[in-house]
C-alpha cells in the first residue's frame, strides 16, 4: 500500500498502521502508532509526549507537544491510469491539516513550538524564501501562541530594498504580525542561513528578546518527528 502525504509519498508498513472505514469506502482514516496519544487532546493545547516503542531510542526525545493539526488527516483512494488490478495506490491528505497551516510544516512546528516554550522562548526566528510555505506556517503557529516571529526572506537583489507587496505567503504572514527582513541571494550564498539567523538573533538579545531560532524548513533532529 502505498500513502502519500501534502509533499512525499511514504511506504507504510502493515503492522504499524491502523485503517478505519469512514462514511465512504473511498476515504479512511489512519493512526500511525504512537498518534493515539495526540487523539483526545484540544486543538492548541500542549500535552507531554509519549513516542512510539520503535523510537524510544533516537535521540533527542521530544518531552512535549502542542496540537496545532486539525488530525488525524484522512487517507484517500487515488485512482491512477493502467495501475495493475492488484495494486491500490492511497494519499495521505495532509493538505487538510488546516487552511494556514496545511501540509507537513505543521507536523514539525507542532515539537519545534513546543520546544520554544519549555525554553521560555518570547520570539521566534526562521529563514527561507519570498514565498516559503515554512516561514507562513511558522508565522501563524507562532501567533496562535502569542510569539513574536521574525522572517529572514531570501529574494532578488532588485527588491531588497524595497516593500515587499502582500503577494501570496507575504499576505498571511503580514496579517499574522511578523517581522520580515529581506536577503538578496547573493548574500544568502556568500553569508548561509544559519549565520543569518544567528546574527539576529543575537541582535533580539541585545534587545532584551528571548529568540529561538528554527532552521530552514524546520528541518532538524527535533523537527523530524
Amino acid at each position: 500500500m502505498l500513502l502519500g502525504c501534502a509533499s512525499s509519498a511514504i511506504f507504510c508498513p502493515k503492522n504499524s498502521v491502523k485503517l478505519q472505514a469512514q462514511t465512504s469506502p473511498n476515504t479512511v482514516r489512519c493512526i500511525m502508532e504512537g498518534d493515539e496519544s495526540k487523539q483526545n487532546f484540544g486543538f492548541l493545547s500542549k500535552k507531554p509526549y509519549d513516542p512510539p516503542s520503535w523510537a524510544l531510542h533516537l535521540n533527542p526525545l521530544p518531552s512535549h507537544v502542542y496540537s496545532l493539526a486539525h488530525t488525524p488527516t484522512p487517507i484517500h483512494r487515488w485512482n491512477l491510469p493502467n495501475l495493475p488490478k492488484d495494486v491500490e495506490v492511497w494519499i495521505k491528505r495532509d493538505d487538510l491539516s488546516g487552511m494556514q497551516l496545511s501540509g507537513n510544516k505543521v507536523r514539525k512546528l507542532e515539537f519545534l513550538m513546543a520546544d520554544a516554550v519549555a525554553q521560555g522562548a518570547d520570539c521566534i526566528i526562521t529563514i527561507g524564501g519570498i514565498q516559503s510555505n515554512h516561514c507562513r506556517a511558522t508565522a501563524v503557529a507562532a501567533r496562535y501562541l502569542n510569539l513574536d516571529c521574525h522572517l529572514i526572506l531570501r529574494t532578488s537583489q532588485a527588491i531588497v530594498d524595497k516593500d515587499p507587496g502582500l503577494v501570496g505567503n507575504l499576505l498571511v504572514e503580514r496579517l499574522v504580525g511578523a517581522n520580515v527582513e529581506l536577503v538578496s541571494k547573493e548574500e544568502y550564498s556568500r553569508i548561509g542561513s544559519v549565520a543569518l539567523t544567528e546574527l539576529l538573533k543575537e541582535r533580539l538579545i541585545n534587545e532584551g528578546r528571548r529568540p529561538y531560532v528554527i532552521p530552514v524548513g524546520g528541518s532538524n533532529s527535533l523537527g523530524t518527528w
